[in-house]
């Protein structure tokens, strides 16, 4: 079977708690190669029901070697965004939110070295043009900036929390909460278009990287369903989501599971098991999501789609550690 390319996904958008990926995630992601490896189990092997049938030659060498590339760079930018110092502008986020509802404000998060965890980003030369390049670098920019400011105004409405003789109806404590949902909606602009950009060139090589797998059918239905989860992130985002897009996502997300979990599965019990647990999850967040248009979109919930989310990337990346032992 040929070893599985994984992509991570940074899934602490749901402005309630940030995603961390351990280093032993982070190595199988980045080792994750295309070379041939032995097929799990005889019975894997004999059950080629289904599988994709491939128009065209196989990728050459250099066409893998760049897609691995691309790959390899992905998963280094999505454990960036997990890391506390971007994952902070979701927490002061969901801090802010919960404030509104509860009156009962957390203490701000720490910052971390921006100027270090930003280095990570630095793209692999040749892999864009200049123009995105640029693109890129401003984005970055942009979400140092939009940190800075979230801070700033956070430490202010820190003070004016704990200051007991200030009174003017929440005025102060209003426009400060303003401001910082304001700058967590820059932030997110350009967390987005960072990882749109990102994304799309993974995505142009998937078919690089696939090409003939057994699995391919499992794997693409399962980035289908974490770009599902971040597109309930976005809508998550503002103060009255929009329901018609949830319920197409619930929708998706339902379609893209039955194809995901329907047989055959080429590998061995072992790999199947926890590509399961995987589907198990990503139900689990199909359900809260319902649950969350039924009832509102309260504490909570998120915490259970936080939870979900997590855990299915989690689970993913034992899937994939399963299916590449070496």
């Amino acid at each position: 079977m040929k070893k599985i390319y994984i992509l991570l996904v940074c899934l602490g958008v749901l402005s309630l708690a940030a995603c961390e990926s351990d280093k032993k995630e982070e190595a199988s992601a980045s080792s994750a190669k295309t070379e041939q490896a032995q097929p799990a189990s005889a019975e894997a092997a004999a059950d080629t029901g289904n599988l994709p049938k491939e128009q065209g030659p196989p990728p050459t060498q250099e066409q893998l070697a760049a897609a691995d590339a691309v790959v390899a760079y992905y998963n280094v930018v999505a454990t960036t965004f997990a890391d506390p110092y971007f994952a902070q502008a979701d927490v002061m986020m969901g801090n802010v939110r919960y404030y509104l509802h509860e009156w009962l404000l957390a203490p701000r998060p720490a910052g971390g070295d921006g100027k270090a965890v930003s280095a990570r980003l630095a793209a692999p030369k040749g892999m864009f043009t200049e123009d995105e390049s640029r693109a890129l670098a401003q984005w970055v920019t942009d979400m140092n900036q939009s940190i800075d400011s979230m801070r700033a105004d956070y430490r202010a409405l820190e003070r004016y929390v704990n200051d007991q003789s200030i009174r003017d109806d929440g005025v102060k404590g209003e426009a400060l909460t303003n401001s910082i949902a304001k700058s967590h909606e820059q932030f997110m602009a350009a967390r987005d278009g960072y990882m749109g950009m990102i994304e799309a060139r993974a995505s142009s090589v998937e078919e690089v990287l696939l090409y003939g797998h057994p699995l391919k059918r499992q794997i693409l239905e399962a980035r289908k369903i974490f770009g599902l989860f971040s597109r309930t992130a976005g809508l998550l985002v503002t103060q009255k989501p929009d329901r018609e897009a949830l319920e197409q996502v619930v929708a998706k997300l339902d379609a893209s599971l039955k194809d995901a979990g329907r047989p055959p599965f080429p590998a061995s019990p072992d790999v199947e098991r926890v590509y399961r647990e995987f589907l198990k999850q990503g139900t689990a967040f199909k359900d809260a999501l319902a649950q969350g248009l039924a009832e509102g979109f309260y504490n909570p919930v998120r915490e259970e789609l936080n939870s979900a989310a997590e855990g299915s990337r989690q689970a993913y990346n034992e899937f994939a550690r399963a299916a590449n032992p070496n």
